[in-house]
């Protein structure tokens, strides 16, 4: 494995670990203060400007962080095409995020608040061009740096809110602050790869051709970061269109788990990327299959657990985080944990098919938002927010299953279910060590799972010489 791409895991890892804790507290605060009504209106906001915010670039930034990565001499002009280009496409996108908005009726302070989460959308969107480079040139110690310094803020603009007795609009700020933030710091960072990027002469450089031959290149990631984004939060739209806030609360109460441990698989995908492109542009196979075989036994590992232990103290779990205003959520987060455990077992293979099997993913994933917003459509009406927890498990089950296919067809035949069973053995041991004892504190279900869980790897030679090198060297890289 890579020395370069173990520090770059180890670094987000790092920082998202600790910011991850901050931030949990944080939220655990906000859910509480804002009751599930208050939490439907921001998650809304939220995942009504996402669903903007993820075309933005039009699956540009992917397409450019691999140009760059096999054409490392042309940096520049790539930078400064696309940071050209959006400057122009999030302007275009603001406008339209605002009048459907406003044509939308929603709620006043819901439309205040989508005006300024939007207006950080397009200052965050400015950072993508040099998000691009440092992705490319494998330099995420300081992205690491950048999404550490991203959580202190909006650790602090959430206290401020709850102190100052603030309300969604204060707390939509956030995003205008991390995009005048970080625009200011990856100015000052990616003069390492590109000492001159000439950033204000990028704006008004406009090279029709090129930019047109980028789109022409790049639509497939266009295509596949927008229909990402509509199955990802087509559900809270829906949601709130067919139930209201309060249900949108108290399913954003479950959903935020996912997001807050969504975190590892996203550094995991954002690492590999740049380097199995480069793998499979030197046409190094065997490289790509030892790689991908040890992520793979690494993200199951953790997924397992996770899964297993998230659905029997869901009830706890959920009180913990959002209080007792929000049991209701618990058959919701029961559910709707497995989704992040199945994003971490194919995120591997999501790095390598979106590289090499663009159009393909793109396919994969239009299928998906078929899928997940017919069966919410049908189902929620019926049986309410668990229908949107499962489609979500359903969906992600979809993904990963046509990964692990298209890969193994097109790139390499690797292994995966010869060492999936002593993870899934060990899994259900630590189950059933759990179910007695599943209404007590946390403090005492927690540890027990993680021990008879890792007794049994050990127990089970999963864990074994090579995986403990491979932990240490994680370590090592700091």
């Amino acid at each position: 494995m890579s020395s370069h791409i173990t520090k770059n895991i180890f670094w987000l890892t790092a920082s998202r670990v600790v910011a991850l804790v901050l931030l949990a507290i944080a939220y655990f605060a906000l859910f509480r203060y804002l009751k599930p009504f208050g939490s439907g209106q921001y998650q809304f906001v939220l995942s009504y400007v996402l669903l903007f915010s993820t075309v933005v670039d039009f699956g540009i930034q992917q397409f450019i962080t691999k140009k760059i990565s096999e054409d490392p001499a042309n940096a520049k002009t790539y930078f400064q095409e696309f940071f050209s280009f959006e400057t122009l496409a999030a302007l275009l996108l603001y406008a339209v995020l605002l009048a459907v908005a406003f044509f939308r009726h929603y709620d006043r302070v819901v439309f205040e608040a989508i005006i300024v989460t939007g207006l950080g959308m397009f200052m965050n969107a400015l950072t993508y061009p040099f998000l691009s480079v440092m992705a490319a040139f494998q330099d995420m110690k300081k992205v690491a740096l950048i999404n550490f310094i991203n959580s202190l803020v909006n650790i602090t603009i959430i206290f401020a809110a709850i102190f100052f007795h603030r309300y969604i609009v204060f707390l939509a700020s956030v995003q205008l602050i991390f995009g005048i933030l970080d625009l200011f710091l990856y100015r000052q960072f990616i003069k390492k790869h590109l000492p001159n990027p000439e950033v204000f002469k990028a704006i008004f450089r406009f090279d029709f051709n090129l930019v047109k031959n980028i789109l022409r290149q790049g639509w497939p990631f266009a295509l596949l970061v927008g229909f990402s984004a509509i199955y990802n939060r087509i559900d809270v739209v829906l949601i709130t269109a067919l139930l209201g806030y309060v249900q949108t609360g108290l399913y954003t109460a479950a959903y935020k788990i996912f997001d807050l441990l969504g975190f590892f698989p996203s550094v995991v995908s954002y690492t590999l990327f740049p380097f199995f492109a480069g793998l499979m542009a030197k046409k190094a196979i065997g490289e790509v299959r030892e790689n991908l075989e040890k992520y793979l036994k690494l993200m199951l590992a953790a997924a397992l657990p996770m899964a297993v232990g998230g659905m029997l103290l869901s009830t706890k779990l959920i009180s913990l985080v959002a209080g007792p205003g929000y049991s209701h959520a618990a058959p919701v987060l029961a559910i709707l944990i497995w989704a992040p455990a199945i994003l971490f077992t194919y995120i591997p293979l999501n790095s390598l098919v979106i590289s090499q099997l663009t159009k393909k993913a793109v396919m994969i994933t239009g299928i998906n938002v078929v899928v997940n917003t017919v069966g919410n459509l049908i189902l929620i009406p019926r049986f309410g927010i668990l229908a949107s927890a499962a489609m979500t498990v359903v969906s992600e089950s979809l993904q990963g299953i046509f990964y692990f296919y298209f890969v193994r067809k097109n790139i390499t035949d690797f292994n995966f279910f010869s060492f999936a069973f002593k993870p899934l053995f060990a899994a259900c041991l630590m189950g059933f060590a759990l179910w007695p004892i599943r209404q007590q504190s946390l403090l005492i279900t927690l540890p027990i799972g993680a021990v008879v869980y890792g007794i049994m790897l050990f127990v089970t030679g999963f864990a074994g010489k090579e995986e403990i090198k491979m932990a240490r060297s994680l370590f090592k890289a700091a």
